[in-house]
């Protein structure tokens, strides 16, 4: 028997055990806490000194990076791993939502967990798509699950925003991308790097998250813009990446020649994002057609929904059939 319920993150409990999966606020009072991936809204419980944490070494390292904190009493995970505990197993496997993130199976005698984490069922240029699991019971992320949010093909996406940043720089403007620190920043920077001879410019809030990116043997080419970026920025012959909530009057008061683009899903949802001069739908979550094929391709009897449009994803599952509901 396997029991699922709130309590400022997602709580799985089974004969004597507790596990608490990705906790919103810093707390102690569960023994042991998963993290799936290093985005900010989802590592308080790397900060949890007296619990014990599982994650992937990647996400250890970039949590380190984001916290500034040496991190303890965690046990790094690669994907395919098994981990043994208390009649139960604990299986790690590749989410495909940014650089190390996890999904994380929990298996007993009877019963089969899945949770996703925030998830990608599409390839990107740093991480492969998540492989469905045949499961009982699936916890899910529903960022965009509401009917009508479609992403277009990724391929197409990428040539949009290469042509975009070329066509500024023979027009003799600098071409400023708004990105996300963890996920797309190292999606885009290998984007140019593969696919362009344009120079990739960082943030320091970027670099630091490339170098330890590039640390586990993916290789980013990027300048840092405090450093050898300066000579490339006064050249205008290169892209600039910016964090996501950058603000936007300073950059263009700051760069009075450039044109400023935002990379994100939202894109698909909303016009204008920003007041930035291009928009580009591009996300490391799944559109809504991906969460309804990879949930029916996992075959759960009982679905939870969390984050986003959760309740609108719940209702969509039950009219095909599956047991769903929100869990907050």
């Amino acid at each position: 028997m396997i029991d699922v319920y709130w309590d400022n993150g997602i709580v799985v409990r089974t004969n004597n055990f507790e596990i608490m999966l990705d906790p919103i606020i810093k707390t102690n009072k569960i023994s042991s806490v998963f993290i799936s991936h290093a985005h900010r809204d989802h590592i308080y419980g790397l900060l949890n000194e007296y619990c014990l944490k599982y994650s992937t070494s990647q996400t250890i390292a970039i949590g380190e990076v984001l916290t500034n904190k040496k991190i303890k009493n965690v046990i790094p995970c690669s994907y395919g791993e098994r981990v043994e505990i208390q009649n139960l197993e604990l299986h790690f496997i590749n989410s495909g939502h940014v650089f190390g993130s996890a999904a994380l199976i929990i298996k007993n005698r009877d019963v089969t967990l899945l949770y996703t984490g925030d998830f990608n069922f599409s390839r990107s240029l740093i991480q492969e798509a998540i492989s469905p699991i045949e499961c009982d019971i699936m916890i899910t992320e529903a960022t965009y699950g509401r009917p009508g949010i479609v992403f277009p093909p990724r391929e197409e996406v990428y040539l949009d925003i290469i042509s975009w940043t070329a066509k500024m720089i023979n027009n003799g403007f600098l071409p400023i991308l708004l990105v996300y620190p963890l996920g797309k920043a190292q999606e885009i920077t290998k984007l140019f790097n593969k696919f362009s001879s344009i120079p990739v410019v960082t943030h320091s809030k970027i670099s630091k998250i490339n170098e330890v990116v590039r640390s586990f043997g993916e290789n980013l080419i990027f300048y840092d813009l405090n450093e050898d970026g300066k000579e490339l920025i006064e050249s205008k012959d290169c892209v600039v990446l910016f964090p996501y909530n950058c603000n936007i009057n300073k950059l263009r008061t700051k760069y009075p020649n450039s044109k400023i683009g935002i990379i994100t899903g939202w894109a698909a949802v909303y016009k204008n994002i920003k007041n930035v001069d291009i928009s580009f739908p591009l996300s490391s979550h799944s559109d809504y057609p991906q969460l309804i094929d990879f949930i029916s391709k996992c075959n759960p009897k009982k679905v939870l929904t969390i984050h986003g449009y959760a309740k609108e994803l719940a209702k969509s599952l039950r009219k095909i059939g599956i047991d769903a509901k929100s869990i907050i």
